[in-house]
């Protein structure tokens, strides 16, 4: 497992201080399975076109993925590392995979989610662009069930916005399907914030009512960030991110602001099942 956050012992204080960071919303990333065959591409407003982070460090670290980020890896020996962390963590599943990819045999999810059972003290975070596939399992308590939001590009193609609309559509369907189950804690990475992808919140809640089967908004935490390629950020608009607060606050969702993500104040919130293990993860 990689660390996420780097501390050192402050000489002065004998505190415990952070030096760097990683992925700023978890203690470590973990990757049985490797690799994405969705090649993802965002339009940002200013016209950019970014690419996957994940795609764009394989381009220029090629170890561990000889054969291409598209290619499926499975690494069995990495899956008892979680076990060896005793100190409860936060432990990102998919910061270089999509575990729940159509090309990932259904045994090796399997085994991942065994695994996550097993370290019942850890909270695992997972996340996908294919959302449907998490209702094919039965999903551990101590997994936060993510979603991302799409992108502009994806399979080689480009998404239109009636595209983009039913893709959120059946990531909120699924996300709540899980909340009726009893599932803790759904979440969405709006990471980069690309467009108004609020406005479609609000549809999805519109047409939720006229379904005469309210579930509420399935959103129980939220990450929006920019388009980042190497040091360079591609900035959202200020109309989409305060149209963002104001919807998932209208709906009790707590956010944190990714650190490429130029918006004051910075936020840092979780969701109420984790205050426990952060106040902990944090001594």
């Amino acid at each position: 497992m990689n660390k996420q956050v780097k501390t050192k012992i402050d000489p002065e204080s004998g505190q415990s201080v952070v030096v760097g960071r990683g992925i700023e919303w978890t203690d470590y990333t973990w990757n049985p399975v490797g690799g994405c065959q969705h090649g993802c591409k965002w339009r940002m407003p200013d016209g950019t076109i970014a690419i996957c982070y994940a795609d764009s460090t394989v381009q220029v670290m090629k170890s561990g993925y000889p054969q291409g980020f598209e290619h499926h890896y499975w690494r069995p020996h990495m899956l008892t590392y979680p076990l060896g962390q005793k100190r409860p963590s936060k432990i990102f599943m998919d910061s270089m995979s999509d575990l729940m990819g159509r090309w990932v045999p259904r045994e090796q999810v399997e085994q991942v989610f065994a695994i996550c059972r097993q370290a019942h003290w850890h909270t695992f975070q997972l996340l996908t662009k294919n959302a449907p596939h998490l209702l094919n399992f039965d999903l551990p308590k101590n997994v936060w069930v993510g979603v991302s939001a799409p992108p502009t590009f994806m399979f080689g193609g480009e998404l239109t916005l009636s595209q983009q609309r039913r893709f959120v559509f059946k990531q909120l369907d699924t996300l709540a399907m899980l909340k009726a189950r009893g599932h803790p804690v759904c979440w969405m990475s709006i990471e980069p914030l690309s467009f108004n992808i609020a406005s479609i919140f609000e549809e999805w809640m519109a047409d939720d009512q006229t379904r005469g089967q309210p579930f509420g908004f399935p959103l129980d935490w939220a990450v929006i960030g920019a388009a980042s390629d190497g040091k360079k950020y591609f900035q959202p608009t200020a109309h989409d991110v305060e149209e963002c607060h104001r919807v998932l606050r209208a709906h009790g969702c707590r956010i944190f602001h990714k650190g490429n993500l130029e918006w004051e104040p910075h936020l840092e919130e979780w969701p109420e099942a984790s205050r426990e293990l952060k106040q902990e993860v944090l001594i």
